[in-house]
């Protein structure tokens, strides 16, 4: 009888994690992500008053480094995603970074992810462009798209990617 039920799949819908300049990947700093090496995505450059960095999807929070630059989360469908707040931010060691998740917590979409404090992070230079990768999809979401054009202004929880199911 449990063999019948099929698990039901959700339309793959990602949204902006921060307000800012909406950026292809290929144009970041980072040779890691701009060649797409753990996956295709996008970078959204913040405006300079942007101190949260939120959920770009609905998911479980399955990896949260130390450092605290970078989000890994499943959704319920199993796509795993991964945000990264800045370029070399690894090497601030955890400051300039508040959690206000755990590992293992179940997030919704446009939650608080990670606080940034703006006046350490900008007294250290550092590049703030925030990364979202999609590190492994399930077969039905492969033929996902943007929604949104590069180079143009997009704000938190703004629809950017979206995949529709047939």
């Amino acid at each position: 009888m449990f063999g019948l039920l099929k698990k039901h799949k959700q339309k793959l819908s990602v949204v902006a994690p921060i307000s800012g300049v909406f950026t292809e990947l290929e144009r970041v700093s980072d040779p890691v992500f701009a060649q797409k090496l753990m996956g295709d995505g996008f970078a959204i450059k913040p405006q300079p008053d942007e101190s949260v960095v939120y959920s770009p999807v609905e998911a479980k929070v399955v990896s949260l480094p130390e450092s605290k630059h970078a989000v890994g989360l499943v959704t319920g469908d199993g796509d795993e995603v991964l945000l990264h707040i800045g370029i070399d931010t690894v090497n601030l060691n955890g400051k300039g970074f508040t959690t206000l998740v755990k590992l293992g917590d179940k997030v919704n979409k446009g939650q608080e992810l990670i606080e940034l404090n703006r006046q350490f992070l900008t007294a250290k230079q550092a590049d703030l462009t925030t990364i979202v990768v999609l590190t492994k999809l399930i077969p039905e979401h492969q033929n996902w798209h943007f929604v949104k054009t590069f180079g143009t202004q997009v704000t938190r929880q703004e629809d950017i990617i979206t995949q529709s199911i047939d």
